[in-house]
């Protein structure tokens, strides 16, 4: 049935009247064209034609460009108030489309902060998404751009004939509209106050100092810069060895609080994966996740992981995760250097693949070990300790996420598989050091 009702809509004769009805239906028409299970690029290329020539000819207000704007800020109003954040809605549409198409996301994200007064409302953690988008100025307190005609600015800072840009923001509309839903993790901007002033988000328990976090993320960076592998090894070992002590003091000092819940120390975030072998990529990610006590959930069509779990252990496989992606990366090049018929889709996801599942078994190696040393240090209350903690984070995470279904295996390469183990052999995981003391 929707096969054929796509048949007669495709084939029916576009309308030719000048009401401003027949704009709106066009609008339509061009969205259901532009993506997902209808899409047509023959005829899409005819609705925005149509379209085209009516700007030309239309009244300001009424043209196909200012419906087209008026309904794109409208899903993006719609969007950001039930779960998904600036950050996030930036990221998918350069996923989908292009770095260009996503700055004009960026300048109706910057007009939705100017009506909803984001610089004296909304949370820090959303304004520091509207800071990294250069959409608000911490320094004066204010909102940059996202005034006026957003699309028409957007378009001239571009360089855009009006055609084009009519066609990025369609085909950016008819994405939107159709993103599915996804859980709330920073109050939306219905929730917000009539002042964020004197609301300061609570410090999370066990979360790593900032100084802390500056000094592995330098560790970790020199490491990936050098060629030497024992220097890499020793910046990652102490890396990995002080998140890690992180982890398991958090852990401690969290069950000596009298009254404090394991779940009420349980919080979500996103990691925006990009493209190419994103799926492979959200695999990584999840194995690294796992190892750390964290749970993920892959959502493909918005491109981003959500992780649960407790604030140290996030932050540890987030970190962990971008510094293993860059050696995983590295090393896939080097495998095929020589071998320029390697250099296949297959053979680079079986890379990730294989590199993801050595790498777990190295680092649950390393874990195992830490927490026996550490045990030394706390005795045995650590290890069901560290049990409860596990158990809090699963549950909410059912509670969270009950619809998730597992990933099919699939046939991968051979030649990418065998290499990416090769690969994750000689990585540095940082524990090096720890391993060979015992």
């Amino acid at each position: 049935m929707g096969k054929n009702s796509h048949r007669r809509r495709a084939q029916r004769p576009l309308p030719t009247d000048d009401s401003q009805a027949v704009v709106e239906e066009l609008v339509t028409l061009a969205c259901e064209f532009a993506h997902g299970p209808t899409a047509d690029k023959a005829h899409f290329a005819k609705v925005i034609d149509a379209l085209h020539k009516r700007e030309q000819e239309s009244d300001p207000l009424d043209r196909p460009s200012a419906v087209v704007a008026r309904r794109l800020q409208k899903v993006i109003d719609n969007l950001l108030d039930f779960g998904w954040q600036p950050a996030d809605l930036v990221h998918t549409v350069k996923r989908e489309w292009t770095l260009r198409a996503s700055r004009m996301v960026v300048g109706f994200v910057g007009h939705h902060s100017r009506r909803h007064e984001a610089p004296t409302r909304a949370p820090q953690s959303w304004l520091a998404q509207l800071n990294d988008l250069g959409v608000y100025d911490p320094a004066a307190n204010v909102v940059r751009g996202g005034t006026g005609d957003v699309l028409a600015a957007w378009a001239r800072v571009e360089r855009l004939h009006p055609e084009e840009s009519l066609t990025t923001a369609v085909q950016i509309l008819a994405q939107l509209r159709s993103a599915p839903h996804v859980s709330v993790l920073i109050d939306p901007p219905s929730a917000w106050g009539a002042t964020n002033i004197g609301l300061i988000e609570r410090t999370r328990t066990g979360e790593v100092d900032e100084k802390a976090l500056r000094l592995i993320r330098a560790m970790l960076a020199k490491a990936e810069a050098t060629n030497f592998e024992a220097e890499a090894e020793t910046f990652t070992t102490k890396a990995q060895e002080l998140m890690t002590r992180h982890s398991i003091d958090a852990a401690m000092m969290a069950s000596h609080s009298k009254g404090t819940a394991h779940a009420a120390g349980i919080e979500s975030r996103r990691v925006h994966i990009d493209n190419p072998y994103s799926d492979e990529k959200a695999t990584f990610l999840s194995a690294i996740a796992s190892v750390n006590g964290v749970r993920a959930v892959w959502g493909p069509t918005c491109g981003f992981s959500t992780l649960m779990g407790f604030p140290v252990d996030l932050r540890l496989t987030d970190v962990l995760f971008t510094s293993l992606l860059v050696q995983a990366t590295h090393a896939s090049a080097q495998a095929t250097l020589h071998q320029p018929h390697l250099r296949t889709a297959p053979f680079r996801r079986a890379f990730l693949i294989a590199f993801a599942d050595r790498i777990t078994e190295r680092l649950e190696a390393a874990r195992d070990y830490i927490a026996h040393d550490a045990e030394q240090t706390y005795g045995a209350a650590l290890v069901p300790i560290l049990a409860e903690r596990q158990a809090a984070v699963d549950a909410a995470y059912e509670q969270a996420f009950p619809n998730t279904t597992a990933r099919r295996g699939r046939r991968l390469d051979a030649a990418g598989w065998y290499a990416g183990r090769a690969a994750a052999e000689r990585a540095d995981i940082g524990v090096g050091e720890a391993i060979a003391r015992g």
